[in-house]
């Protein structure tokens, strides 16, 4: 099967393209800045760009693993989160539908107002912040088009990625460099092995799945909870780690308190995210033997 990684320079996205190419599938990938040696440059906001590379790649299925994912610049700038998170992304899916190809993207556990956790796929929403709105939005849209599309809600995605940017990356090379860091104890989520979500990914294309999926892992844990797992996988002392409540951490976009997804759906399917702590030994594990970054 001929397939297009849009993205595939991001943490989800290059491990879609080691798998995929396992697989034995033929695949191609973009990246949006930071160029990356065999994949195509490939601006998710250039409507035009958007339509030349449909036609010039011709796939039979494109996942699309980029977007806008700063919570706080999402806040600051409505019209550019739309954009970039919900009606660039509706595009691509009308250009997929147009060649008759498959569309997979991911949304987020912030289209939930965060009231009590343990949502399922059909639960209401109720996003408290742009970058949740414009998701929701992106999600509404590919529903209604009703065109077999794939969408997957994921959560505080984790593992090795070339440009070392998720949230272990951040808090290793701080703590280590004795810099601040500071962390919220009451914004309870599922961490995802990134590695894993693409395995998922590609496990549910493979079975001609659509519609709402959650792909996260199984251990619903508070973000200072993560964070000391964090430094107990790496050898670091947490001291110098500032946790506090949301309430005074002045983030900018709301957060979802209690933001955790059920994941009966996907364990029905026979697919299941590893632990927290088996994906960071995973995670460093593979840093020790090169694999991408490093923290």
């Amino acid at each position: 099967m001929k397939v297009l990684v849009v993205g595939a320079s991001g943490q989800i996205g290059g491990h879609l393209v080691q798998r995929l190419r396992a697989a034995g599938h033929e695949v191609r990938g973009t990246y949006q800045t930071k160029q990356v040696p065999g994949l195509e440059a490939l601006d998710l906001d250039d409507e035009a760009a958007l339509r030349a590379a449909s036609r010039r790649f011709a796939p039979e299925l494109v996942i699309l693993s980029a977007g806008w994912t700063w919570v706080d610049g999402n806040e600051d700038d409505p019209e550019a989160s739309r954009r970039r998170n919900c009606d660039r992304p509706l595009l691509l899916a009308d250009l997929c539908a147009e060649q008759g190809a498959r569309f997979v993207t991911y949304s987020t556990d912030y289209v939930f107002d965060g009231e009590r956790g343990g949502y399922r796929e059909e639960d209401p929403t109720g996003p408290l912040n742009v970058y949740g709105e414009a998701k929701l939005a992106l999600e509404e849209g590919l529903l209604a088009r009703d065109a077999g599309h794939l969408i997957l809600r994921t959560s505080t995605v984790y593992g090795p990625e070339r440009q070392g940017k998720n949230f272990v990356y951040q808090l290793v090379r701080r703590v280590r460099a004795g810099l601040p860091f500071r962390v919220p104890t009451d914004q309870v989520a599922c961490p995802s092995y990134g590695p894993d979500v693409a395995q998922a990914t590609l496990d549910l294309v493979e079975r001609g799945a659509s519609g709402l999926w959650h792909v996260v892992g199984p251990d619903a844990l508070d973000r200072g909870a993560f964070a000391r797992l964090v430094c107990e996988e790496w050898g670091l002392d947490p001291a110098g780690i500032e946790f506090k409540p949301t309430a005074e951490l002045g983030q900018r976009a709301r957060r979802p308190l209690q933001a955790s997804l059920d994941t009966s759906k996907l364990a029905a399917a026979g697919i299941s995210i590893r632990g927290v702590r088996a994906g960071l030994r995973a995670m460093r594990e593979a840093a020790e033997s090169g694999a991408w970054a490093a923290p």
